[in-house]
């Protein structure tokens, strides 16, 4: 994308009105909004709150740090993945290409509606903890756990960059709900990891959701037995390399 044309004065608007724009086309389409907002909640409250009963305040905490960072995936992964998809489908993104917005704000306004997203269901999954699930939690404790959450969306951002800059409109759907539901499952955002048996325990640990729940937990206050340094370099690297394939793929797309 073609930023020289753009002046140095005009930039900050111009990246405000793309992030505008991405809030307001996710807001006007439910089968993005719906899902992404309503799917974490129904889990949370099936599992976090139903199921888990009476648990008290620390498995409250514990709940709604590994439910958090949940919903904050989908966002990601659903907002790259598949709607650059459809938009590199459907000649959006060519348009796109030639207007004088750099590729910066393209992707920036879809990570700050993935943020603005995952910070709505984190918000919505506090409300029912405090008031169903038990939780006490100081808001210090709160906003440290959620800008956790919040910045656990890049890598999965560059992640689902890196499948909508390659696959068909058709075929991102279908591949980003296998990685998302895979990874939530198997990276222990749902159940706790040690009621696996011990091959999927040692599978979670290469997974990048084992390390944004780990983190997450950490910053929640719940840091028995985790590892903040090895989860960090965790995700780093796998940031790093969904951020070489995006590049890679967005490279051959202009080509």
């Amino acid at each position: 994308m073609t930023a020289s044309t753009t002046s140095p004065a005009a930039k900050p608007l111009l990246y405000w009105l793309e992030c505008k724009s991405e809030i307001l086309k996710a807001i006007r389409t439910p089968q993005f909004a719906v899902p992404t907002i309503a799917f974490p909640v129904v889990f949370y409250l099936i599992f976090g709150v139903i199921l888990a009963g009476d648990n008290g305040a620390g498995r409250a905490r514990y709940l709604l740090a590994t439910f958090g960072a949940f919903g904050v995936l989908g966002p990601a992964l659903f907002g790259f993945g598949v709607n650059v998809a459809n938009e590199r489908n459907n000649g959006w993104l060519d348009l796109k290409k030639i207007s004088p917005m750099p590729i910066s704000a393209y992707i920036l306004a879809k990570l700050f509606m993935a943020i603005a997203f995952g910070f709505i269901v984190i918000l919505m999954l506090t409300t029912i903890s405090l008031t169903m699930g038990g939780l006490q939690m100081s808001l210090a404790d709160w906003s440290i756990m959620t800008a956790t959450q919040l910045l656990s969306a890049i890598p999965f951002a560059l992640m689902g960059m890196a499948i909508g800059f390659r696959v068909s409109t058709e075929a991102a759907p279908a591949i980003v709900n296998v990685l998302f539901l895979l990874m939530s499952v198997f990276g222990g955002l749902w159940v706790p990891i040690n009621l696996f048996p011990e091959i999927l325990q040692k599978v979670a640990w290469a997974l990048p959701t084992f390390h944004s729940g780990q983190l997450a937990l950490a910053s929640a206050g719940l840091t028995s037995g985790v590892n903040v340094a090895f989860h960090i370099a965790g995700l780093a690297v796998f940031s790093a390399l969904m951020a070489v394939l995006a590049a890679r793929n967005y490279g051959k797309m202009s080509a």
